[in-house]
């Protein structure tokens, strides 16, 4: 970015009404100073060019044309109250514009009323007319834009859970009552505060401009600036009734209102998080927001083909996005950047084995959702996932070219590895794909093989590695640990009985290890940094257990709650799972487990710290 600051602009500082309010004769509602002029609040946040908009109002398109927005980068959203979202509609002339869909970043509760009340948005049906093309990001932690980190602090408005945003030394925090303490420790240093103060009246659902001082205070910013503003506050008198009660640093913003604020490096976001390889992966995670997940190619056509876009599109299952699926993904990315063209991957769901021959068809490495994930990290802009079903397996490959490859999809080129097959039958193979090309106008790009130490890449191999416990071989395979996701379930309580307690997964992914204990890594939901753990995939059997389980010991973190969600990260197999004499031999060897953990992760701290460059 060019500038070190961000610059701000209020696009409205008013009340759910507006001021002036309609029907209102009140002396603020007819006051001819235009700081008493105020639209339904909303802040815009720029740096080098790219604009970040917080909240689209009804009055969005009013704003943005009078401030002359040209460019949006992205949306933030607080809550989903009307006065905040019912613009939502009016983005369509920069998607038209920058031929892009643009990401939104909120909670899920704002996702859910957004996408009823915008319901035509989120349908996937093809349309004649234009219609916001938007990515949803539900944000539980940091996420990067304009090169700074913006963090979401949780708040109650009344009962509802809203969120403010904190962006370099600058936060805002409009339509609340009630700031929960473990939300205070992200508003420390602040240089800049917009923050509620609805009038002098106390409100159930908004701060009074008495509850707004005490903030202050306590938060102690170099500047405060008032926001959502009833008609009950005349801006010059306010002011100036501040500056006499000893707070002259504390002034009611106004529309138009513009002022800049220092941006902190985005490294900051990943600073607690340590420098190791799954940390950057997972922070490249956070970046990489465009991803459009689509289950047709009709609904890709209508996002897309509507503004112009064509697609360079990499075709296949990618069970698990190993290092061969990474190269054909990478090089699709780089060759749509080249076109201008939309990155785009064509999967199925289930995989069409499972389908055709389901007595053969192997567990699946990954879920759906890792496969988004890791697509995400890639770079890709869209993904369609079609449902695999008997009609589409029927098409005949020139059919399967020519209506979702061509008609739909607006192919300029697909990439495929040298055993990609498609069509009824599995008739079509590299070489007819080919020629199909040619007759239609795409080309065709098969890559080769990723050998690793003469090995092919491949899933099957993976899950040969995985299922006979050589978890560090898949990790190399893999390009990452391979890892197993899904919700945190209710044990026998036998491990905290032994002081070790544990985290019981109900594991989402066909596979397993093969039974043992594992060196692995832990991800709980809602934290943006994993846990050094030791896992056990197995039965219990020193307790003459049968059933199949994977149980997490975090090494690092004693939680009073349990998450519900959980991903577990397999590093390396410290020994097969044994049936001991009792509970106390079997203390023995999960201390030495654990002690060979830490020694394997401090030999891994003091090897990167060797290679880190000087």
């Amino acid at each position: 970015m060019p500038s070190a600051s961000l610059k701000v602009t209020v696009l409205g500082s008013g009340t759910s009404m507006g001021v002036p309010t309609l029907a209102c004769p009140c002396r603020v509602c007819k006051s001819n100073d235009p700081h008493d002029k105020r639209l339904r609040p909303s802040l815009l946040i720029s740096r080098g060019g790219q604009n970040v908009v917080i909240d689209t109002t009804p009055d969005f398109r009013q704003q943005a044309l009078r401030v002359g927005l040209e460019r949006l980068d992205a949306i933030l959203l607080t809550h989903g109250h009307a006065d905040h979202i019912l613009g939502f509609d009016d983005i369509r002339p920069f998607n038209i514009r920058q031929r892009a869909a643009l990401p939104v970043y909120s909670n899920e509760e704002t996702f859910r009323i957004i996408r009823r009340i915008f319901a035509y948005v989120f349908d996937e049906k093809p349309t004649l007319s234009t219609v916001p093309s938007v990515t949803l990001n539900a944000v539980q932690s940091p996420f990067e834009l304009l090169g700074t980190p913006f963090v979401p602090v949780p708040m109650l408005h009344g009962e509802m859970e809203v969120l403010g945003f904190r962006f370099g030394r600058a936060a805002y925090l409009t339509d609340f009552s009630k700031i929960p303490d473990s939300s205070m420790a992200l508003l420390e240093g602040l240089d800049d505060l917009v923050l509620d103060a609805l009038r002098d009246i106390p409100h159930p659902m908004h701060q009074t401009v008495e509850q707004a001082l005490a903030l202050i205070q306590r938060l102690q910013p170099r500047r405060a600036w008032f926001t959502h503003i009833a008609h009950d506050l005349p801006h010059s008198e306010t002011n100036e009734r501040l500056r006499r009660e000893g707070y002259p640093h504390v002034q009611l913003a106004y529309d138009g209102l513009e002022f800049e604020v220092q941006a902190d490096p985005a490294n900051e976001v990943s600073r607690e998080c340590g420098d190791s390889q799954e940390s950057r992966a997972a922070l490249a995670g956070a970046r990489s927001t465009r991803l459009l997940v689509l289950s047709s190619s009709e609904a890709w056509a209508s996002r897309y083909a509507t503004f112009g876009h064509t697609g360079v599109l990499a075709i296949g299952n990618f069970d698990g996005v190993h290092l061969g699926h990474q190269a054909i993904l990478r090089a699709t990315v780089e060759r749509a950047h080249a076109l201008k063209a939309v990155a785009t991957a064509l999967t199925f769901d289930p995989s069409p084995r499972k389908v055709l021959r389901p007595e053969t068809a192997p567990p699946r490495l990954s879920t759906n959702a890792q496969r988004m994930e890791w697509f995400n990290v890639l770079g890709l802009e869209a993904v369609v996932v079609l449902p695999f079903t008997l009609d589409l397996a029927r098409l005949s490959p020139v059919e399967f070219v020519e209506q979702i490859l061509v008609r739909n999809l607006h192919v300029r080129a697909v990439l495929v590895g040298e055993n990609f097959r498609f069509g009824h039958m599995q008739a079509g193979d590299v070489k007819l794909l080919s020629e199909l090309g040619k007759t239609f106008g795409f080309n065709v790009e098969i890559l080769p093989p990723v050998v690793y130490r003469g090995e092919v890449v491949s899933s099957t191999i993976i899950r040969r590695e995985v299922a006979q416990g050589d978890v560090s071989h898949a990790a190399r395979l893999l390009g990452r640990p391979f890892a197993l996701t899904g919700e945190v379930v209710s044990g026998t309580g036998m491990g905290r009985r032994l002081a070790f307690p544990t985290l019981n997964l109900a594991a989402e992914q066909d596979l397993l290890p093969a039974r043992g204990v594992y060196i692995t890594r832990a991800c709980l939901e809602g934290k943006t940094c994993s846990h050094r753990s030791v896992t056990n995939v197995g039965t219990r059997p020193t307790f003459n257990g049968s059933e199949l389980s994977v149980e997490t010991h975090l090494l690092d973190a004693r939680l009073e709650t349990a998450p519900q969600r959980m991903e577990v990260r397999f590093w390396k197999r410290l020994r097969e799972e044994k049936k001991f004499s009792g509970p106390e031999e079997l203390c023995a060897h999960i201390a030495r487990d654990i002690g060979s953990a830490n020694n394997f992760f401090s030999r891994l701290r003091r090897f990167r710290a060797i290679r880190q460059p000087v």
